[in-house]
């Protein structure tokens, strides 16, 4: 098939909701750069960039004219589904949607109204192929198994070379609008009851049960990768009803693969043979965490400077794999420590912020939940963080508004009344998850969290403070087991408690511009407020630098300054 016509208008969403024209694509209104439309643009950094900044902005993952006409592309393919073709008359407009960190997606509209989305993937997601293959499969495996609210997947391609050029989902648009433009105008009794309908789809998620730990994928898919799969078998259950099976020949399409976390496919990880899953238990899941970074140590890292440590010396890729070997030890004692029941495996979304829940502005109830990338197949006990929409738990913050002192405190109740009816719904409602989110000792499940890539992000102090704390309260997490099986040196100890004290008045000044609305911590601060946050950075930073008692001490802070 071949469509001419003239190219589409492109525009840009903004951070408000609102859209922007970037580039007119006729004569007389071609004055701005197109690279607006390729580049990496919500974000910047104020140490230069993020090394995700980095990757997106310095590798062009799309042809030019691809984007263009990706949708005439896709209808030119013999794969193309019959609900296109009344769309590829006449694409009259693109918008840039407001980006991920993972995603760039483009709204589509066309002559006769109709709208489709287009994403793609951010080089930075790691494995192009696994993170679409995963995302495609779990979203309609949720939408016809549980009727779950997402977006419709019209068509998709794991294939690289294609006419299009990178891997893409083509999808409905998501009914509604994004919570984060309407939440805090919202009567506390409609944020109730969007909590409570938010707790009954995770309740709902938590009905189905796995035999593995993974991710979903096609059988289809994975049959030309040569990975390691599981058939998918289920069992939905609901409180009060006895467990039944899923029927196996609709869940014949299906399979249990590995993970696509970014971190197990970036750099030199992607051509490496690590275990990636899927696992049977939780242990075996722990333990190819900890066998895949010694690996990776082995082969690629190299010494580097810590200078928050009170010694000139580098920290040794020595020190980190005994960490890691520590790390493996510790991992047989950590499962035992949760009841059985929260061995069971259930998907969990993992990124519920308030821009991922769609939701009608007039009725207020949930229209669509969207961003389902690297959604795990996990045991429940790895399940007790709360959803990032409530604060202050998972830290979570919209573009933060200037409040006056009692605006703030009475901000701050409503949170707290708002994540007391998330706790209290979930006892009743997801009894197994308030299990996991109430447990004593979830803490334990640190180190599994932070072992993946920590010497990579230079963070190794946290995964050392993580197995340290559990030494430390060993007796107290484990009362009538014997002595803790890892231990750490006085001169271990001692170096790490330097580098603690050190980075907890680092720590204090970062947090406290991040609590004034200047500076989130990390740096990271939208591109059209970069000039007023980089001269609040250089301020503060000289501030923190004259802390210094010598001159030593201000080259000190100097270099750990992290902007």
């Amino acid at each position: 098939m071949s469509v001419t016509t003239a190219p589409p208008v492109l525009r840009k969403a903004m951070e408000d909701g609102s859209a922007k024209t970037v580039i007119r694509l006729i004569e007389t209104e071609a004055e701005i750069s197109e690279e607006e439309l390729y580049e990496y643009r919500r974000y910047r950094w104020l140490y230069g960039c993020s090394p995700a900044e980095l990757i997106i902005n310095s590798t062009l993952f799309l042809d030019r004219t691809s984007l263009r006409n990706l949708l005439y592309d896709i209808a030119d393919s013999t794969s193309m589904p019959s609900w296109m073709w009344p769309l590829i008359r006449l694409p009259v407009e693109l918008d840039h949607c407001v980006e991920g960190q993972f995603n760039k997606a483009f709204l589509m509209t066309m002559d006769n109204g109709a709208e489709v989305l287009a994403k793609i993937p951010n080089p930075n997601v790691g494995s192009a192929f696994y993170t679409t293959a995963s995302e495609v499969a779990t979203r309609n495996f949720v939408r016809e198994f549980l009727n779950f609210p997402v977006p419709r997947i019209h068509t998709y391609s794991l294939d690289p070379l294609n006419p299009v050029g990178v891997e893409y989902i083509i999808e409905e648009k998501a009914g509604g609008k994004p919570l984060g433009n309407l939440w805090r105008h919202w009567p506390r009794e409609s944020q109730q009851d969007l909590v409570t309908e938010l707790v009954d789809l995770e309740a709902k998620l938590a009905s189905v049960s796995f035999q593995s730990h993974g991710y979903i994928y096609y059988k289809d898919d994975l049959k030309t990768k040569g990975v390691r799969a599981q058939s998918l078998e289920a069992m939905y259950s609901s409180i009060g009803n006895p467990s039944k099976e899923l029927d196996p020949s609709h869940m014949a399409k299906f399979v249990l693969g590995p993970l696509d976390q970014a971190v197990l496919w970036q750099g030199e990880r992607a051509t490496m043979a690590l275990e990636r899953g899927p696992w049977q238990n939780a242990v075996d899941y722990m333990l190819a965490l900890g066998m895949n970074e010694i690996q990776w140590t082995k082969t690629c890292a190299a010494a580097q400077m810590n200078y928050c440590r009170p010694v000139d010396t580098p920290e040794l890729p020595e020190e980190y794999i005994s960490l890691l070997e520590r790390y493996l030890i510790l991992v047989p004692h950590l499962a035992p420590i949760f009841p059985e029941e929260l061995h069971s495996k259930t998907l969990c979304l993992r990124d519920l912020h308030l821009d991922n829940i769609f939701v009608d502005p007039d009725t207020k109830r949930i229209t669509h939940i969207i961003d389902w990338q690297s959604t795990p197949v996990s045991e429940i006990f790895f399940q007790y963080r709360v959803p990032a929409m409530l604060p202050p738990s998972s830290g979570y913050k919209s573009i933060p508004e200037p409040m006056s002192e009692g605006s703030r405190r009475s901000y701050s109740g409503e949170s707290d009344d708002i994540l007391r009816r998330y706790q209290d719904l979930t006892r009743i409602k997801n009894p197994l998850r308030w299990a996991a989110i109430s447990h004593p000792h979830k803490s334990i499940l640190q180190p599994v969290s932070l072992v993946s890539g920590a010497w990579s992000r230079n963070d190794v102090f946290s995964f050392r403070h993580a197995l340290i704390t559990i030494a430390a309260h060993w007796q107290d997490i484990y009362p009538d087991s014997i002595a803790c099986p890892i231990s750490f040196t006085d001169q271990e100890l001692w170096l790490h408690n330097e580098e603690m004290e050190l980075l907890e008045e680092l720590g204090t000044v970062l947090h406290l511009l991040q609590d004034q609305n200047l500076i989130a911590v990390g740096g990271r601060v939208l591109r059209d407020d970069y000039e007023r946050a980089h001269a609040v950075n250089t301020c503060v930073k000289e501030m923190f630098v004259d802390m210094g008692e010598d001159e030593q001490h201000k080259a000190l802070y100097k270099k750990i300054w992290p902007y």
